[in-house]
């Protein structure tokens, strides 16, 4: 590789550390940002990161596993990224980084592990359904297609490595960079790329109907987007929100209702979802739960937002649960040392800024209950309902 290539490579696969000394293990994740796939392609992808684990060209699976001292490896694919995540033994940093290393390059795509990947399926609950109401279309993939999907989604420049746990500050750094200094990618597949759209789901496999208030999207650049964030702890995390107060105590049509920000291919858009009885008024209960959001919002006081800003605190510094960051997939990012991990890589990745929780809040903190208003107001006219009757 020449040296201008190779500076190339090391400069668009940045690393994130998150040491933490009280940990008794290291996650080591890669996050991949994807570029815009067809249905088709998004099928074969999720048959491709379940044949990835079962065998590179340097480990078999059962190899992998002694590295991780028998955590297995796991690969989530979201909207806007893929996300392959390995636990290690504090111990064993170097040989988890070979690993991801090989995860990343050095996969082989044995047509019987292909073929082995499409019979493999998973029943996603009726929640997941409704955040991703859509169905993906059945798909074969051969070897050729599987290495032209991989080397067109797995590339340097799309790739940021987190790691997060004990280890010695710029260890992981130095260690991955002189592990990626001979990757020489192959060059990025031409020619005809899959346009084929998703068909939408039109029923949940649960006796639940889901009804989605889907408002418009946020970008990462959005200067506002910290008072949005925080529109969405009002309107919808924990007890006293305004969804409780509305959807929950005033009409008993909900034992779950939340405010969610789900990530999109550029951004991220708001949900605000609650799950209810099935039946024929569904579009009416859209209509009036949105009425009355609006009128509650109005009335917010300045407990609203004190209360709006404590609940931030509690899910960005204490682990609380009730919080709008579904950013992998049908639960909230939490507090574990992998989720820590993540939103350090994601963040840096989607908005290339630090991901710091502290920073985030004080910035909350400064929200003005007139600014919170107009921003919840906001996201609420945005919003159109999205029904997903139960079956």
């Amino acid at each position: 590789m020449i040296p201008i290539l190779l500076g190339w490579v090391v400069a668009t696969m940045p690393v994130v550390e998150l040491p933490d000394a009280s940990a008794n293990e290291i996650s080591i994740q890669a996050i991949v940002k994807l570029p815009k796939l067809g249905a088709k392609d998004l099928a074969k992808l999720r048959i491709l990161a379940r044949t990835m684990l079962k065998q590179t060209s340097d480990y078999p699976r059962r190899e992998m596993l002694m590295v991780t001292g028998g955590e297995p490896i796991r690969i989530d694919i979201t909207p806007d990224v893929m996300r392959i995540a390995e636990y290690v033994p504090a111990d064993n940093l170097k040989a988890g980084l070979s690993v991801m290393e090989s995860l990343l390059h050095g996969a082989t795509f044995l047509q019987e592990n292909l073929d082995a990947a499409v019979q493999e399926s998973s029943t996603a609950d009726y929640w997941a359904q409704a955040l991703d109401p859509t169905v993906l279309p059945s798909v074969k993939l051969g070897q050729d297609e599987a290495f032209t999907l991989y080397h067109r989604v797995l590339r340097p420049e799309r790739i940021l490595l987190a790691v997060g746990g004990k280890f010695v500050p710029g260890q992981a750094k130095d260690l991955w960079e002189s592990r990626i200094d001979s990757w020489n990618p192959e060059r990025e597949p031409r020619g005809y790329f899959d346009i084929s759209t998703l068909d939408p789901l039109k029923q949940l496999s649960s006796p639940v109907t889901t009804v989605d208030l889907v408002g418009a999207p946020m970008l990462p650049d959005d200067a506002e987007l910290t008072t949005q964030a925080l529109a969405l702890f009002a309107l919808g995390s924990g007890k006293g929100a305004s969804m409780f107060r509305v959807v929950r105590e005033k009409h008993a049509w909900s034992y779950r209702q939340e405010a969610i920000l789900e990530p999109t291919l550029d951004g991220w858009q708001p949900h605000l979802v609650f799950a209810t009885t099935p039946g024929d008024d569904a579009d009416q209960k859209a209509a009036v739960v949105k009425a009355d959001l609006l009128a509650d919002v109005q009335a917010w006081t300045d407990a609203d937002l004190a209360r709006a800003v404590g609940m931030a605190e509690s899910v960005l510094l204490r682990d609380v649960s009730f919080s709008p960051l579904y950013v992998l997939g049908s639960a909230p990012v939490g507090g574990s040392l992998g989720d820590r991990t993540f939103m350090a890589g994601y963040w840096q990745l989607k908005t290339g800024q630090p991901w710091d929780p502290s920073a985030l809040l004080d910035a909350m903190k400064h929200v003005t209950l007139a600014d919170l208003k107009d921003h919840a107001t906001t996201i609420l006219n945005s919003t159109r309902p999205r029904i997903l009757p139960g079956s």
